[in-house]
């Protein structure tokens, strides 16, 4: 989901790439494009979260370890030819374990066949899925986010641009944004009493509380707003083009997107949140006293109760 707006390419501002800003302007679209839905299995949890794979009409799909699997999973629960997914004459979507030895279920419940419904969990061993009914847009943005999530430079842990962005590519954004005389935000985001999870959990569920986050803040933003692993649980995210005001309505989309998160499927009972700090650079600002004014209002965040988004004054 774009973070400008509940649809992916509406009319507004924002950057198409590194080297240029543009406006893009939305087009109306036809009805039947606006109401074609592909049905989508993705991945919610764990090391494979946002792996995914779509069902083409008239065919049939396996999910397994197996490398020749059309949705690979590398868990160690799964089969190698785990399931199978195909449709049913009339669109439904059926499901079926294929003699695993961890078993299928959905919704909880083992099956050996079944018919899968929008919105369900599929169990794939120790795999949670969901079955999503996803718009083209909103798998061009899927697939966009897993690629840049694959691509090089990248922390190993999470798949954000690693720390060295800061020094290397956040100079040249800056200057472009000067140049095109559009403002820039930094947030912050803190995830919330990190140490208690991993000593309650283990950090195996802390290692996978970080990836869950960091691929819910990538399908939170724009393709090319650089998102890094700053520290140990902490993330920097940049808007350019994104006035103060704007940049936290996008925070409390992914405060929200987090907070309400299934996280049980990562582990039972878990509870995950994090606390946000907004800046919008100011004229000539040093880069140092940007970032730092957003750093001290994700603190200001969590002095004041923490799961929520602070706006640094200007």
């Amino acid at each position: 989901m774009s973070p400008q707006d509940d649809k992916p390419g509406a009319g507004l501002a924002e950057i198409e790439d590194m080297h240029e800003i543009t406006v893009r302007i939305a087009m109306p679209r036809a009805a039947a494009a606006q109401a074609k839905v592909i049905p989508t299995i993705r991945v919610v949890a764990g090391p494979d979260m946002l792996s995914y794979i779509t069902i083409p009409e008239d065919s049939s799909v396996i999910v397994g370890r197996d490398e020749a699997a059309d949705l690979q999973l590398i868990d160690a629960t799964v089969s190698k030819q785990h399931a199978k997914l195909m449709h049913e004459t009339g669109g439904s979507l059926l499901v079926v374990d294929l003699n695993s030895t961890n078993g299928t279920a959905v919704n909880g419940q083992p099956i050996t066949r079944t018919i899968l419904r929008p919105g369900d969990h599929l169990e794939i061993g120790g795999v949670s899925l969901r079955l999503d009914m996803l718009s083209p847009e909103e798998l061009g943005h899927l697939r966009r986010v897993v690629s840049r999530l694959e691509a090089a430079n990248r922390d190993t842990l999470t798949g954000l641009l690693n720390r060295s962005y800061i020094d290397e590519g956040l100079k040249r954004l800056v200057e472009k944004c000067d140049r095109a005389e559009v403002p820039i935000s930094c947030t912050f985001v803190d995830l919330d009493k990190f140490k208690s999870i991993n000593d309650q959990y283990s950090h195996k569920v802390g290692d996978e509380v970080l990836v869950g986050i960091s691929r819910l803040l990538m399908l939170g933003v724009r393709e090319n707003d650089p998102a890094v692993r700053y520290g140990g649980d902490e993330i920097v995210f940049f808007l350019p083009g994104s006035p103060g005001t704007r940049s936290s309505e996008v925070a409390e989309r992914i405060r929200r997107a987090v907070a309400s998160h299934d996280w049980d499927r990562t582990a039972p009972g878990l509870r995950v949140s994090c606390s946000f700090g907004v800046a919008e650079r100011l004229p000539g600002e040093p880069i140092k006293d940007w970032m730092d004014r957003a750093d001290q209002a994700a603190y200001e965040s969590k002095r004041s109760g923490r799961n929520r988004v602070c706006l640094a004054k200007n």
